[in-house]
């Protein structure tokens, strides 16, 4: 059947001569896989930035109801981004964000409230020039709280220690190897308070946002991505210093 979707593109992986298959994660299906053809061709019927990742699209496409490939007979940008593919630290910050997405989201039908999340994050990375250098953080702290494992409680002098693997702050230092110090926890307290939108608001260098990235990489790997290791941030961590 014919139908009409908004989306936003996961991951890109080469298939036969000159197509892609795209997992993209849509509004009406969630978490699909399209068939492109020919994108690699040289005069090829659709722009192969569309298919970028975090990249915001509308497909029309041949949905089979036993799921598989779904093959794309039109798309377009939706909307078009204007400053992440221009960026070098925004585009990396994005391809960390997508695989984040693609490592932890594998429901294949809708929701809502999640796709809403993601797409007006996406258009905030793009829009917005304060976001820069801490908005994958607060990204994945939010992140956590549509896929069911957002941390508990708050830190105070009682309870300063982040239990990466139980998702709580706790009195005692954990007897496992997975938890933030004092300083960390206290700050990934204050990420907790913040939105997307007064991300800018916080200041922190760079040095915790290096260790407070891979405590948030250890908590979705021990909780949400199905044992896949997250690995881009490793570039991002290198470009942004």
């Amino acid at each position: 059947m014919l139908q009409k979707t908004r989306a936003i593109v996961l991951d890109v992986t080469p298939y036969a001569e000159a197509s892609v298959i795209v997992k993209a994660y849509t509004d009406t299906h969630g978490l699909q896989s399209f068939l492109v053809n020919g994108v690699r061709k040289q005069k090829a019927r659709f722009a192969n930035n569309l298919f970028q990742p975090l990249t915001l699209i509308e497909v029309v496409a041949y949905f089979k109801k036993a799921g598989g490939l779904h093959r794309v007979s039109e798309v377009a940008a939706s909307p078009p981004l204007v400053h992440i593919p221009y960026d070098t630290i925004k585009t990396t910050m994005a391809l960390f964000m997508a695989e984040v997405l693609y490592r932890s989201v594998k429901e294949e039908e809708a929701n809502p409230d999640l796709f809403g999340f993601i797409d007006h994050a996406v258009q905030m990375l793009d829009l917005h020039p304060e976001t820069a250098s801490r908005f994958h953080l607060c990204f994945c702290i939010q992140l956590s709280r549509y896929l069911g494992f957002y941390p508990s409680g708050r830190y105070d002098a009682l309870n300063p220690w982040f239990d990466l693997k139980e998702g709580v702050f706790r009195e005692s230092r954990p007897l496992h190897p997975y938890f933030l110090g004092h300083e960390l926890s206290q700050r990934f307290d204050d990420l907790l308070q913040l939105s997307l939108e007064n991300i800018h608001e916080i200041k922190m260098s760079a040095d915790e946002r290096r260790q407070l990235l891979q405590g948030l990489i250890t908590y979705f790997e021990l909780h949400h991505t199905q044992g896949f290791s997250i690995r881009s941030h490793e570039v991002l961590m290198e470009l942004m210093g």
